[in-house]
């Protein structure tokens, strides 16, 4: 994984917006936590100068794009888990009738 991807997902975890699953450890996007808080620490973090973020050139919008990817491409819920196979079903169902 590329180093400035890492620094969005770490920014994504420790905001809570993506979660990890405790059985499979797969990462996936906790809807109901609201993403303004990973877009402002980020914003943050560049305003600050912080080291963790200095990779980014103190370009804000970089990093909040990069963030929108990372959450963006998560999925909603753990892919393994039965609850992820439930909608996955429900979705099928729905296609065919």
């Amino acid at each position: 994984m590329e180093h400035k991807q890492a620094i969005a997902l770490e920014i994504a975890l420790q905001t809570h917006v993506l979660q990890t699953c405790p059985v499979h450890n797969d990462i996936f996007y906790d809807d109901d936590v609201d993403p303004s808080g990973a877009f402002a620490l980020a914003v943050e973090l560049v305003r600050q100068h912080k080291a963790c973020v200095g990779e980014f050139h103190d370009d804000a919008h970089a990093l909040t794009d990069l963030l929108s990817e990372t959450i963006s491409a998560a999925p909603h819920s753990c892919p393994h888990c039965p609850s992820a196979m439930a909608t996955k079903n429900e979705a099928a169902v729905l296609r065919l009738t």
